[in-house]
């Protein structure tokens, strides 16, 4: 077995952290009222983003960078919710649609067949009340059309498609530890041609890609933060001048950054992944 521990570049670090801090800046200016749905997801999704661009900092720190396509995701995820609810305020809708949906699953579950792990819900007298609560929202909300989405159809609803059958179908590859994963991660090739089993593989297509997708989710939402709470921007020369500071050291497509709306690198491109990674 072979161990190859890879330096993540200190460029693409560099540029979240500097992301991260003036993201950190928007949020310390952002007047919000608490009793308004919109804002109080929109700013969990921003500031979920933030953490998520810290998590990605100490991994990507440490060379234990297994984990930035999972970081990835989730940034990525929330991004989509992030933008279908900038896009429509009812949004929020579907938003409480989902929570209900898993709320309801949990609960009949807990209720009709209790086991060693959920009998002690069933017995709380307020968990019939809320699965009735559920109830009543869920037939309202089909009554006027509304329903869970899919991850697609959030997507489609955020125009951003491309995105969902390509870099995020990598990055569900790699979070779900799928067998295209597995084997890109833990088999290469010796210089004698020799399969060897690898950890820590010297391996780009796991980590500049995620370290460049939560930058970009991060950077849409700091944006959209300041447009929706009216906000003026902190001055971002030093983020843009960090940022293209790390592009210049990825050749790959989908590490450049992507448009929250077209799916398309800076220069117009289409994005797309390594061709042992489609």
């Amino acid at each position: 077995m072979t161990e190859e521990r890879r330096e993540v570049a200190q460029e693409f670090v560099a540029a979240l952290i500097a992301l991260r801090e003036h993201a950190a800046a928007v949020a310390n200016l952002v007047h919000y009222d608490a009793r308004d749905a919109r804002q109080r997801y929109l700013l969990s999704y921003f500031c979920t983003a933030i953490e998520l661009a810290g998590a990605a900092i100490v991994l990507a720190r440490s060379a234990e960078t297994i984990g930035l396509p999972i970081l990835a995701r989730s940034a990525l995820e929330a991004l989509v919710d992030f933008r279908c609810l900038m896009l429509d305020p009812s949004y929020v809708e579907f938003i409480e649609a989902a929570h209900d949906a898993e709320w309801a699953k949990l609960i009949n579950e807990a209720i009709d067949t209790p086991g060693a792990y959920l009998g002690e819900l069933a017995a709380h007298a307020s968990v019939n009340e809320e699965r009735e609560r559920i109830a009543h929202r869920e037939a309202h909300r089909e009554a006027i059309g509304i329903r869970t989405l899919t991850v697609r159809n959030k997507f489609r609803r955020a125009g951003m498609e491309g995105l969902y059958h390509s870099v995020y179908n990598f990055f569900c590859s790699e979070t779900h530890n799928n067998a295209r994963a597995l084997i890109n991660r833990h088999f290469k090739e010796d210089s004698a041609g020799v399969l060897r089993l690898t950890i820590y593989g010297d391996d780009v297509a796991t980590v500049e890609p995620g370290l460049s997708q939560v930058h970009d989710a991060l950077s849409a939402m700091t944006e959209g933060i300041c447009q929706t709470f009216g906000i003026a921007e902190p001055d971002r020369t030093a983020v843009d001048k960090a940022w293209t500071a790390a592009k210049r050291l990825v050749a790959i497509d989908c590490a450049a950054p992507i448009s929250q709306s077209t799916g398309r690198t800076d220069d117009g491109t289409p994005t797309v992944l390594p061709a042992d990674k489609r």
